[in-house]
């Protein structure tokens, strides 16, 4: 029994040694300078309706150091919808992130425009330049701020698109013209197989997704979500995230 004893020791001691040298792979840093106040005051916007004057005051001053320096084209909107309701106190108007159209401009928090640009300027840019040696231009905007229940239900919670916190991504074209869908690039034998450079791209955006949003949806994951991405900032007790 003391040798069993010793030998199990000394393998835990290995196992916490090599743990100790255990490289895990990071995110690429954000980027950001350090957090600072607004240099000019920000003001309370007209149409603000039942938003409390603190609360879109204080989020359009967080997102101006949030978003700062960040290569996104975006103008900022007055308040939507109502506190407790669907909405945000400060939502923006986004054109087009890292050099890449949003089209049609998206609706948008500052928090989920912050990700996308990420997501966009990191993984989706340079995926495309990798599996298929173009350069991507356009992100279809399929569905982004909508007042709704999740999966258009009759009863339920809110949908994470009711706060515009969302974004639904059906097509990407690219700079000589030629377009991906997700519905009809995404499956297929070529893509099973992995043989598909088109299929080999979207898996890739898919995955790097799950490391930028809480919630990412796609084919194979419901019935609702068979022909587009879905991308959300959903906050879970524990920090829980869905990636399907």
């Amino acid at each position: 029994m003391k040798w069993f004893a010793f030998v199990c020791a000394m393998v835990m001691c290995l196992g916490s040694a090599l743990a100790d040298h255990i490289i895990l792979p990071k995110l690429k840093p954000l980027g950001l300078v350090a957090a600072e106040p607004s240099p000019t005051p920000i003001a309370f916007p007209p149409g603000s309706g039942s938003w409390p004057e603190s609360d879109v005051v204080s989020a359009r001053q967080a997102c101006a150091v949030q978003l700062k320096n960040m290569d996104m084209d975006f103008q900022t909107l007055p308040p939507l919808g109502r506190s407790g309701g669907c909405g945000t106190a400060a939502p923006l108007m986004i054109s087009a992130i890292a050099g890449v159209r949003i089209e049609p401009p998206m609706e948008s928090t500052c928090a989920l425009a912050e990700s996308l640009h990420h997501w966009v300027a990191w993984a989706v840019k340079p995926a495309a330049a990798k599996h298929l040696g173009k350069q991507l231009t356009v992100i279809n905007n399929a569905s982004a701020y909508a007042c709704r229940r999740r999966n258009n239900s009759a009863s339920g919670k809110l949908s994470e698109h009711a706060f515009a916190n969302a974004l639904d991504i059906a097509t990407l074209q690219f700079d000589d013209g030629s377009r991906i869908t997700i519905k009809g690039d995404w499956s297929g034998l070529q893509g099973a197989i992995g043989a598909s450079a088109k299929a080999s791209f979207l898996k890739t955006i898919r995955e790097y997704a799950c490391l930028r949003f809480t919630t990412v949806l796609g084919p194979g994951s419901d019935k609702y979500h068979g022909d587009h991405f879905h991308v959300d900032l959903a906050r879970r007790r524990s920090g829980y995230r869905i990636c399907k």
